[in-house]
């Protein structure tokens, strides 16, 4: 994947989009509305667009770009084609070598009978197409009273005038009529919605309705129907194994032709090259487009039976053509996306990611909004419903807005489900972040009519009380998280006096992660505040053993947070997994080199080596003083403090056994410059966990390779004012940054423009913002003294992920330095 330009190109966004109020018609956009999202750059499944944000594009536009956007094979097969022959006409007994190569592809990969082919501008024209086909066939045939056609509600096949009278959606005829006449739509099979067929089976229901149709108009006068083999805007509906057999078997036996509008199923999209091999069917018609150029040039065809074609090109001919009918270019460029498909093997692609991402999702039918998912390869629909009991459908129109603006994903909707279909290049990552984005919009409106219906006293224990390794989505911990803090019965004195400031309620009003941005930064406060007033009342009158740990006191005097045990277990029950799952051994000792306190640092590897059946060793040192040192240049000081400190590790790397080292890495660094410390680490230790400070790629990949080859290095970021923190991602690419995934929803974070303090695209850099929500704390919008790259959180995190960490140069108006912590 290559990365977008560093810096966009220059656009003026604003100017742009007033040009197009004043002078575009867009489809399917109220002239009123003034939102627009001008797409400038693309590359596989991300989007760019003029102001420079970043989106996952998981619609593939209008359910195509196949190959993902932005590939160059298929710019150089245009520009190679148009410097031979851009176009000409394909009229008469004129053609071209790129529309001829590609006739005979698409014959190699279409389902029989398919022998010829008709190039047509896109999936409309093809529907036109055959459709004027199918009744010049009766025609020359001797049977011209054979006009009529039967088509199906909820199908959709164009909005030219064949394909929209075809369409069964009644919007796409109010106000167009009269509409082209002997068109008649029967009952899809739509096994969830029951209420369509009596009682009926679904299958025997609309294969009675299609006998009793064919006689009441009379079989001699009926010329064709048309479907599509999987319903696809109406919500990706995939027919009972025996609907389309059977419906092809009745079609035949009275003379009917059959048309499979493919525009959306062909080429990968479902898994195959075409859905009529899947679903057992033989039709005359085959109508593709779409995945047939992945979009990158407007190019449908109709695929045609022999014994349909070879009437209907007799006589004169087929009468009538498009002016762009076999376009060399976009033949050219369909030669080569078909080549990328097969080379590249998207059809498993689609399978599989399909697969792994209709999973995901399907975990949201247990949301009372969440009627059914269906997923049929990378074709994906969410059906909302007001009522799982009776099927009451639910607007889906305000999801696909919400979860653009909240996690930078495109996804569609029809008027009562989300659509999702991908380009067949996205990964399981990224399918793993849609699924994330649409799971979080609609556990969020599920919760808020839960809450309507019946709010609660008192917030669920089991979402406060959550394991970390198990967390809610993060609107549930909202909730459930601001009904606590902001309860005069259980939220703490500093809270329940500081929201007396707040110009929003925040019980009402946060529902979501970007609704903490709402909240004022608070952590200075917390420099002079009683320790006592950050305890949650609801915590009782009983005594607990309150822990206190304090900021490093960089930017004045030190920040404080009061830490509750049970607080302190859950941090480090989650720590303890995910060191298990980096293979970070159990029964050995640990060493950790660095504050033993007020920092959290000390505190919590004793847990973590009591937790893990070691024995924990410590070398105190002071940070505060050591940094005090260096900003006063004070050099020969801050090297004999550092002697003294190294002198202590030597001594217990040589009398003791230590399996895990914990320290930061000024300190790694300072043991890598003594080759016998750096011989016994290599020896005896087997994993280095870093923290605290920054580390290069270069200096990371030195320690690994050439200074601890032996041992594992493990880095970890985080803070005393965010209440934990997280480890290196696993995985990573020896040139990437030390990238870190933050324990979601409870720790979240966010990049910003510091100036602006507005949320910069993925791959830039900005500051952090932190935010900790828990039972035990609430520290929301802290601006950290850290700036970092934002990226997307790994699979099975959610939020965003960091990298590259690196201190500012001032903070608060005071020079950061990291000293040795």
């Amino acid at each position: 994947m290559k990365p977008f330009n560093a810096t966009p190109p220059l656009i003026d966004a604003d100017a742009l989009v007033k040009k197009d109020q004043s002078r575009l018609i867009h489809p399917h956009l109220p002239g009123d509305s003034t939102e627009r999202v001008v797409v400038v750059e693309g590359d596989g499944c991300r989007l760019r667009d003029a102001h420079g944000r970043e989106y996952l594009d998981a619609t593939g536009g209008l359910m195509l770009a196949h190959v993902g956007h932005g590939r160059r094979e298929l710019i150089e097969a245009a520009a190679g084609q148009m410097s031979q022959l851009a176009y000409y006409s394909s009229f008469h007994e004129f053609t071209n070598a790129p529309s001829i190569h590609l006739a005979e592809r698409l014959i190699e990969l279409a389902p029989a009978p398919m022998e010829r082919v008709y190039f047509t501008s896109g999936g409309a024209e093809a529907v036109d197409a055959a459709l004027r086909m199918a009744r010049l066939y009766h025609h020359r045939r001797g049977e011209p009273e054979r006009t009529w056609v039967l088509a199906r509600n909820f199908g959709y096949h164009g909005i030219t005038y064949g394909g929209a009278a075809a369409t069964g959606f009644p919007m796409f005829h109010q106000g167009f009529g009269p509409m082209m006449p002997n068109v008649r739509h029967l009952t899809p099979p739509m096994p969830f919605h029951p209420e369509l067929y009596g009682g009926e089976d679904p299958t025997e229901f609309c294969l009675r309705e299609l006998r009793e149709t064919i006689e009441e108009i009379g079989a001699e006068r009926i010329a064709v129907m048309i479907g599509e083999p999987i319903l696809g805007v109406a919500g990706v509906v995939e027919p009972p194994a025996d609907y389309w057999p059977r419906v092809r078997e009745l079609l035949s036996a009275h003379g009917i032709l059959l048309i499979l509008d493919e525009v959306i199923t062909s080429f990968g999209r479902i898994g195959r090259w075409f859905a009529a091999e899947a679903l057992g069917v033989a039709p005359d018609f085959v109508v593709t487009a779409k995945g047939l150029t992945s979009g990158y040039v407007p190019l449908g065809a109709l695929l045609v039976a022999d014994r349909v074609a070879d009437v209907v090109t007799r006589d004169e001919g087929f009468v009538g053509g498009y002016t762009y009918s076999g376009h060399p270019t976009a033949c050219a460029v369909a030669l080569e996306n078909l080549a990328i498909v097969e080379r590249e093997d998207l059809l498993t692609a689609a399978t599989d990611v399909g697969g792994h991402l209709g999973a995901r999702l399907r975990r949201l039918e247990e949301l009372p909004i969440v009627g059914q998912v269906r997923q049929v390869g990378m074709m994906i629909a969410v059906e909302l419903t007001r009522d799982p009991d009776t099927g009451e459908p639910l607007s889906a129109e305000w999801v696909p807005p919400l979860v653009r603006e909240r996690a930078g994903v495109i996804v569609r909707n029809n008027p009562n489900a989300v659509l999702l279909s991908p380009p067949l290049v996205m990964s399981h990552d990224e399918a793993d972040r849609v699924a994330a984005a649409v799971a979080d919009v609609l556990t969020e409106r599920a919760t808020r009519s839960t809450r309507r219906k019946a709010l609660p006293a008192t917030p669920a224990p089991s979402v406060l009380d959550a394991a970390w390794s198990q967390p809610p989505a993060m609107s549930e911990l909202l909730t459930a998280a601001m009904e606590w803090h902001f309860n005069p019965k259980t939220g703490s004195r500093f809270w329940l006096e500081r929201a007396k400031t707040l110009d929003f309620d925040p019980r009402a009003d946060i529902r979501t992660e970007a609704d903490l941005a709402l909240f004022p930064n608070i952590v200075d406060e917390l420099r002079d505040v009683r320790i006592a007033d950050l305890v949650p009342r609801g915590y009782g009158d009983e005594r607990i053993p309150l822990d206190v740990y304090e900021s490093g006191g960089t930017t004045g005097s030190p920040k404080r947070v009061a830490w509750l045990p049970d607080h302190h277990e859950r941090l480090c029950a989650w720590h303890s997994e995910v060191l298990d799952d980096r293979g970070v051994p159990r029964d050995v000792n640990w060493l950790t080199i660095g504050p033993s306190g007020p920092h959290i640092f000390g505190p919590i590897s004793r847990t973590m080596a009591h937790r893990r059946g070691g024995v924990p060793f410590s070398v105190d040192l002071d940070p505060r003083w050591a940094k005090k040192c260096v900003a006063q240049g004070r050099s020969e000081e801050t090297r004999r403090y550092l002697e003294h400190v190294l002198d202590q590790v030597e001594w217990i790397l040589r009398s003791q056994d230590v399996g895990v080292v914990f320290t930061t890495p000024p300190l790694l660094e300072a043991l890598a410059d003594h080759e016998e410390m750096a011989d016994l680490i290599n020896r005896k230790v087997r994993t280095l966990i870093w923290g605290g400070a920054s580390m290069s790629v270069d200096t990371r990949g030195l320690f690994r390779d050439e200074v601890f080859p032996d041992a594992q290095l493990l880095g970890f970021y985080g803070s005393t004012m965010v209440g934990g923190g997280m480890y290196e991602r696993a995985g990573l690419a020896a040139d990437a940054p030390s990238t870190f995934d933050p324990p979601y929803p409870f720790i979240s974070m966010r990049v910003v423009d510091p100036d602006t303090g507005e949320t910069v695209p993925y791959g830039e850099r900005g500051q952090v913002v932190m935010n900790h929500v828990s039972r035990a704390m609430l520290i929301p919008n802290n601006l950290e003294r850290d700036t970092a790259l934002r990226l997307p959180g790994a699979p099975g995190f959610g939020g965003d992920a960091v990298a590259d960490i690196r201190p500012v140069p001032t903070f608060a108006g005071t020079a950061v330095v990291e000293g040795v912590y």
